[in-house]
């Protein structure tokens, strides 16, 4: 706490000597900019353990870790972005994080209690967390995110838009992630700062790769892009152990844990965006061949070893559409997948078919009323359904596929034909309640509403998130959040396993917790 105390006040100090920065130069035409912000979180577990997950040694170590009322993150985070412009045309952009968590040290903890614990051991040799987990968790680390040269370039009557380098591509509309998108796996996420650091910007969440990207402008109304993959990274996940984490995985836990066999270079992607005068919105057509990102985590490799397998060769055939309909921005997609990896039976390999997937959402806005000045809604609906089987059904994790399945096949696990979700956001302000300072009250629900989804990590029936917050922007500088998060979920005591309980989904029933965010631009 001291250091990071320490090390607030010295940047905070840094902050007061200007704002976001243009750096003179002497060449005519050339713009060089160099953008820093700065965020302090802070992290207080509001729940009681739940037995059902407390003593099951599949997730006993991560609810163990801290009790009521501990802090589960105390940290800064310092993101860094330079930008080089040329003529308008021509640049390159180059962004870096940092990050400290004090609310972690070098070792983890479980329960000596829990049951099941000679099929599932700890996750890490003598509890010590791995340097993976001690840089991406704890730290003090950095990384180098975007890292880009870019273009524009005449080419007859068109002009061609051109990146190479790390950056990060996200096609489509969909709102509230890309699981069900036409974006499904087209840039790996930082699942760890994405739960746990309320206030990380997509810019910090999406991990760029290096790759070749180019957006075309064939005509006024036509549009063409495309995408060239030459690095793989898979998602980055709450590690085994840790708060938000499920024991045994992934790249951190070190205990009967092998390589993962991972996923390939070469993403290739092809989109066109068509805007025609009569339809007034805008009509997608994408196509998409690339590796999994998420992986089945606890693959069975022999002698009670696990790994983590990422598939390969999955290819996407979507269409899009946006157009504003009464005011409401509206979005919908529809997709199939061919190769989709499918939920499965921890065998070497995984079962594989052809999914289709769809989502519709809106973003409104309202006007004064007698509870706010101003407010913003957004809502999505998300779908899912099997089409076919097509790479080992007898590891297809669904009824009439595996035994395990023919009853309680919901609570187990077990994926349904058909999967649907919903999100719904609602963000009420009010402007000017101090002189500079803004007021906003971030609303936020989401819940798997029908079924297991038959793609891996698609949702499982039933899981629940809400969130609600209050939001202070002073001085178009600094912001300041308050928020309460929390979870809902299928779970049971179970006398028929030797873990004693069934839990679906991430094990987070019992995991609410209270944040503290400032944020600071300079």
């Amino acid at each position: 706490m001291i250091i990071v105390s320490g090390i607030m006040v010295v940047l905070i100090a840094l902050t007061q000597q200007g704002s976001a920065s243009t750096i003179p130069t002497d060449i005519q035409g050339m713009r060089v900019s160099w953008n820093n912000s700065l965020r302090y979180n802070f992290g207080m577990r509001m729940q009681e353990r739940d037995p059902r997950i407390a003593n099951n040694a599949l997730y006993d170590q991560g609810d163990a870790l801290f009790d009521r009322y501990d802090p589960i993150t105390n940290r800064l985070d310092w993101l860094s972005e330079f930008d080089l412009i040329y003529q308008t045309r021509y640049g390159l952009r180059v962004t870096a994080a940092a990050w400290y968590d004090a609310a972690y040290d070098s070792h983890g903890r479980s329960n000596p209690n829990a049951l099941g614990a000679s099929a599932a051991p700890l996750s890490y040799v003598n509890d010590e967390f791995t340097s993976y987990v001690e840089h991406y968790t704890h730290g003090p680390w950095a990384e180098l995110l975007d890292a880009f040269a870019f273009g524009a370039f005449d080419v007859g009557h068109t002009v061609w838009n051109v990146k190479v380098g790390r950056h990060a591509l996200v096609w489509g509309e969909s709102l509230f992630g890309s699981a069900h998108a036409v974006s499904y796996s087209q840039a790996p996420s930082d699942g760890i700062k994405s739960i746990s650091n309320p206030g990380a910007s997509a810019k910090e969440t999406a991990l760029p790769s290096n790759q070749l990207s180019l957006l075309a402008q064939i005509t006024p109304a036509l549009s063409l892009m495309s995408q060239l993959g030459f690095e793989w990274r898979p998602n980055r996940i709450a590690e085994g152990g840790t708060y938000f984490g499920a024991d045994g995985v992934n790249e951190g836990p070190n205990v009967n844990r092998l390589p993962a066999l991972e996923g390939g270079s070469g993403d290739l992607g092809l989109g066109l965006n068509w805007r025609p005068a009569w339809l007034d919105g805008m009509v997608g057509l994408y196509g998409r061949r690339f590796d999994d990102k998420g992986g089945w985590l606890a693959q069975v490799a022999g002698n009670s070893q696990t790994r983590a397998v990422y598939s390969r060769d999955i290819e996407l055939l979507g269409v899009t559409l946006t157009k504003n309909i009464g005011g409401t921005s509206v979005g919908a997609e529809l997709s199939h997948r061919r190769n989709d990896p499918l939920v499965s039976d921890s065998a070497a390999s995984g079962a594989k078919g052809d999914t289709w997937h769809g989502l519709l959402n809106g973003v409104t806005s309202f006007g004064p009323s007698p509870l706010y000045q101003s407010s913003v809604l957004a809502a999505e609906l998300t779908w899912s359904s099997l089409d076919r089987v097509t790479h080992n059904p007898e590891l297809y994790r669904a009824q009439g596929y595996l035994p395990t399945c023919d009853s309680g096949a919901t609570i187990r696990g077990c994926a349904d034909q058909e999967f649907m979700s919903l999100g719904v956001s609602f963000v009420p302000a009010w402007l000017q309640v101090h002189p500079g300072v803004d007021l906003e009250m971030p609303l936020y629900f989401s819940k798997n509403i029908k079924g297991n989804a038959p793609s891996n990590g698609g949702g499982n029936e039933g899981f629940t998130t809400f969130k609600v917050g209050l939001t202070a922007k002073a001085y178009a500088r600094h912001q300041f959040d308050l928020a309460y998060t929390a979870y809902d979920q299928k779970l049971e005591a179970a006398s028929d396993t030797v873990f004693g309980s069934r839990v679906l989904g991430a094990p987070y029933q019992d995991k609410g917790w209270l944040s503290f965010t400032y944020q600071v631009a300079y």
